[in-house]
């Protein structure tokens, strides 16, 4: 004879409310072919609402209230509710022992579903990060530093007109002669920048590591 508990008895045994197990049964997620009995004292025959939850429930409904409802069939060692009356009959069964390792195509959908999950998370906190620069693209960064190094050498040079204008004024030589000196004087500071940004740029590694935090969330059984 299949097993059947009181509807408080079920729900702790999959780790549910009570309320919610009534919600089950006023949605029709459990169909009336797994209840003993009618009315406020019906009971549920325990594998047959199981599989009727395994078919009715997504499983992100199943994580969505942070508890992992327990829907896998029972095991060969899980006791069987006492057949007495009263509190022996709507004992809850008690898994003794080494836990059973849930298997199956349910338990790799579950899991599955877990990882898709997860990856959303660990995509969020990428995008948090990079929305907050925290995270940027190698490539990108180091074009955009060349730009910035690269203007201000223009702007630096472009100005050797200005000064060579004013210290021919100063000391009263000719113009081209001190800009013809500023800009050979220049080009060695120039190359010498240069190839000192270089060696620095060789021993700098091409990533950095970050810690991002993502909301993680436990395998269920």
């Amino acid at each position: 004879m299949e097993a059947a508990v009181s509807k408080g008895a079920f729900a702790a045994l999959i780790g549910v409310s009570p309320g919610r197990v009534s919600q089950y049964l006023s949605e029709g997620k459990i169909g009336p072919g797994s209840l003993q009995g009618s009315g406020r004292s019906a009971k549920i025959i325990v594998e047959r609402a199981k599989a009727d939850l395994r078919l009715t429930l997504d499983i992100s409904q199943r994580l969505g209230n942070g508890i992992e409802t327990r829907l896998d069939a029972d095991g060969p060692d899980d006791p069987e509710p006492d057949a007495g009356t009263g509190a022996q009959r709507d004992a809850v069964p008690v898994r003794e022992g080494r836990p059973v390792q849930p298997t199956g195509v349910e338990y790799e959908i579950k899991q599955q579903k877990l990882e898709q999950l997860r990856r959303a998370n660990r995509n969020a906190a990428i995008a948090d990060a990079e929305a907050s620069g925290t995270l940027v693209e190698t490539e990108a960064s180091r074009a955009g530093m060349m730009r910035v190094a690269t203007g201000m050498m223009l702007v630096f040079e472009g100005g050797l007109t200005d000064l060579a204008n004013a210290v021919a004024a100063e000391f009263k030589v000719p113009q081209r002669d001190v800009l013809h000196l500023m800009r050979r004087e220049f080009r060695k500071i120039r190359t010498a920048a240069a190839k000192q940004a270089s060696a620095e740029g060789a021993a700098m590694p091409d990533t950095v590591e970050t810690v991002l935090e993502a909301d993680e969330i436990s395998t269920v059984n």
